[in-house]
């Protein structure tokens, strides 16, 4: 009884020690501002912020793709306040948007929380 005890104990405390993981599904549709064609191979740059302070996590970079639809996945034990969304092509004028937690759908699981964050369209202004 005395051991079944200790290792519930033991089993309790490892959990909740443990650092729940959080998935951060980020997507959205990058078009041309003026013809409102979509723009395929777009660099489009994750920034993660915690506290208003950046995050020393590897930036993450993706591209659209012939929709102009990019979508990417940030595991990460820390749980973010915001991202900073840098789009880039040449050809356009880079820009910046800034996704807040308050903006986002959240899910939870057990040890888990996914966040989802749909930017919608974003419109690039040619040079």
């Amino acid at each position: 009884m005395k051991t079944k005890l200790l290792f519930l104990i033991f089993i309790s405390i490892i959990f909740i020690s443990c650092d729940p993981e959080n998935d951060f599904y980020i997507s959205g549709k990058i078009s041309d501002k003026k013809h409102k064609g979509t723009i395929e191979n777009a660099n489009v740059e994750f920034i993660c912020y915690t506290n208003s302070m950046e995050w020393n996590f590897e930036k993450k970079i993706t591209q659209t793709n012939i929709n102009g639809i990019y979508n990417d996945t940030i595991v990460s034990l820390r749980r973010f306040d915001s991202i900073k969304i840098k789009i880039n092509k040449k050809g356009y004028l880079t820009k910046e948007i800034i996704s807040e937690r308050n903006e986002w759908e959240i899910t939870r699981g057990f040890m888990k929380t996914e966040f989802d964050i749909d930017c919608g369209n974003i419109e690039l202004i040619k040079k």
